[in-house]
């Protein structure tokens, strides 16, 4: 069995399991390189202008990829900030969730971007209601950022305070790890700057709270191959149009691929292919014996082969149900 076939084993079996970690061995090193990077940005933004920096670090890790979208790589644009009438920057193109490629703003560094971030949080009268929360209270800026509509993603808030938990941000500006469902309170502040954060408010290290436990997986960033085909998973937070974003492909090609109408019933851990399905399963596998209900477009994108394809080798209709048990044909 050559190495391809070693690969797509292993992410068969993962994806098969429901869990999401078949990741590319450097995914883990690049978010930490760019949080060496960034996290004295951020320190410096939190002190002029009163953001949190695991927030401002968490953002920028979440909208660029870790530095790693084709829109960050051309344009300097860690945050996903579009380019209103009011820019008077250069623009970058790239596709986002419309019909035509929409237009980014250009920095000139990252350091200009992570600015423009800051003013515009604290330009906008929006965001307002954000500056009366701790900086240490990194779980109320997250639902603050989303309520205050930063992003569209329903998981937004949660995959912020996901990525901050996993890669333990809190600990840059001076700040712990919260409960869940506490609200932080300074008890005290020791040499006029460094708090003390309430007991109740603090979790231990080695304890995994459910969120956490279901979040973590926002940190694996990854595209795969299936039948050859480049695919990524949707994570907690991301969206088409930050998908479409971060691969340069346009909303419309994106649905065409996975074959989909509209988004609409995206949803996290959904396997997004990033170039057109094949006729046919070219793996080892002949037969794929169906282990939970399905319909035939979740086995199509089990095994990146097209829909009609699939419902022609079965004998069955596109929208059909499967059964676990059932055979179905991969060539």
């Amino acid at each position: 069995m050559n190495f391809l076939k070693v690969k797509l084993s292993i992410c068969y079996l993962i994806l098969y399991s429901g869990i999401a970690t078949c990741v590319y061995a450097q995914s883990r090193n690049t978010v930490l390189a760019y949080i060496d990077m960034y996290k004295q940005i951020a320190l410096d933004n939190e002190k002029e202008y009163g953001i949190p920096a695991p927030v401002i670090l968490a953002q920028g890790i979440l909208e660029s990829g870790a530095g790693t979208s084709g829109l960050t790589r051309s344009s300097n644009n860690h945050f996903g900030i579009k380019a209103g009438n009011s820019w008077k920057g250069e623009v970058y193109l790239a596709w986002d969730d419309e019909a035509s490629k929409s237009r980014f703003r250009c920095y000139k560094s990252a350091e200009e971007s992570y600015r423009d971030h800051s003013e515009l949080l604290t330009s906008l009268k929006c965001y307002e209601p954000l500056f009366d929360i701790n900086i240490y209270d990194y779980r109320r800026w997250a639902f603050g950022l989303k309520k205050a509509g930063y992003a569209t993603a329903p998981d937004y808030a949660e995959a912020l305070i996901g990525i901050i938990d996993y890669y333990k941000l809190y600990e840059i500006n001076g700040g712990a790890k919260l409960r869940v469902g506490h609200t932080l309170r300074v008890t005290r502040i020791v040499d006029s700057e460094e708090p003390v954060l309430a007991d109740e408010c603090i979790i231990p290290e080695e304890v995994e709270t459910e969120e956490e436990s279901t979040r973590a997986r926002v940190s694996r960033r990854y595209v795969v191959e299936i039948n050859g085909i480049h695919c990524t998973v949707i994570q907690p937070g991301e969206t088409l149009a930050s998908i479409c974003r971060r691969y340069d492909i346009s909303r419309s090609d994106l649905l065409k691929y996975n074959e989909l109408a509209t988004d609409r019933y995206v949803r996290e851990g959904d396997i997004i292919f990033l170039d057109m399905k094949k006729n046919r399963y070219e793996g080892t596998q002949d037969v794929y014996i169906v282990k939970d209900e399905h319909n035939l477009r979740e086995v199509s994108q089990l095994f990146g082969v097209k829909i009609r394809k699939l419902a022609r080798l079965n004998h069955m209709s596109e929208y059909a149900s499967v059964e676990p048990g059932i055979e179905i044909f991969l060539k």
